[in-house]
């Protein structure tokens, strides 16, 4: 039989596995492209380009629901687009004004897509996962203790798009509630690989712990010992903990110089430092500027 005839009866009769393999070699790609855009400094071209980045995800997704690279990726998208783009444009906005209140909503909704995408990619190996995040905390820690190392990605792109959200919404009492889930989520992923993604758990549990007071589950002990180290794993490299250091901790403490001085550090880091993160550190560098502005009003 020649060859063409072949080719088109493996697409009349393999159709879905066709379409699978044309699924798995895109979201292959899109893995590989992802570099791209962390190393991009021309954070306006970002900005642009975000929003159709996603949904051209999602539509691969559509097609590959349970592949775990798409899921990765379009929860990780998700996520920095509400870090990175609608957190920099809600701190921008009128505080109080209908305008930041639009932009904190749409923030919290696009991390709770990135925080449903990370659940999902946890249920491909631990089916149900999802239902006991609904019940009380120690059933969900017991089936937390069954993760392993690579469910690390899982674990943090569920739990800090789920702080994240959190953090847009302080004025909910039923997003609050969701913190101990948040914690416990990302309390999982450290305790298994604590170097993943920039130490990014540690940041993430620093913050919450460093932003809340006692009574809300704040812990400033707690925060500094995360906080700290991710400096010291980041070799103080990924700006972003330096500015959550500030933004959190050091205003719960009332520490004008220490937050002066990690603020300064980041404005006057070089963007090669971190050559990988160029995005996430000019993302830094935008949030340092403005927080140093906001100084005699947080102290």
């Amino acid at each position: 039989m020649p060859r063409i005839l072949l080719f088109g009866a493996a697409l009349l009769f393999g159709g879905c596995s066709m379409r699978q393999l044309a699924v798995d070699q895109t979201a292959s790609i899109l893995r590989d492209a992802l570099p791209a855009f962390e190393k991009e400094w021309d954070y306006e071209l970002v900005e642009d380009a975000f929003p159709g980045t996603i949904k051209i995800m999602e539509g691969f997704l559509q097609s590959g629901p349970a592949n775990p690279d798409l899921l990765l990726l379009t929860a990780q998208a998700y996520t920095s687009y509400a870090m990175v783009v609608l957190e920099d444009r809600w701190e921008r906005a009128e505080e109080d004004s209908e305008e930041a209140d639009h932009i904190a909503r749409r923030a919290r909704e696009m991390y709770l897509r990135g925080h449903r995408l990370g659940l999902r990619l946890l249920e491909l190996r631990h089916p149900g996962l999802r239902a006991d995040l609904a019940k009380d905390n120690e059933t969900l820690e017991r089936r937390l203790a069954a993760c392993g190392p690579e469910d690390v990605p899982g674990l943090f792109w569920a739990g800090m798009p789920l702080a994240g959200a959190v953090n847009v919404s302080r004025n909910d009492v039923t997003m609050i509630a969701f913190m101990p889930k948040a914690k416990a989520l990302v309390r999982r992923a450290v305790e298994l690989d604590e170097v993943y993604y920039h130490a990014g758990s540690h940041m993430v549990l620093g913050s919450l712990y460093g932003s809340m007071g006692p009574s809300l589950g704040g812990d400033p002990a707690k925060a500094k010992k995360h906080l700290e180290r991710a400096l010291e794993l980041t070799k103080r490299r990924f700006l972003l903990v330096q500015v959550m250091y500030a933004k959190t901790l050091a205003v719960q403490l009332q520490d004008r110089g220490l937050f002066d001085e990690l603020l300064r550090e980041v404005l006057d880091a070089k963007l090669e430092i971190l050559p990988q993160q160029k995005l996430a550190n000019v993302a830094a560098k935008r949030r340092a500027r403005r927080l140093l502005q906001r100084a005699d009003e947080l102290f």
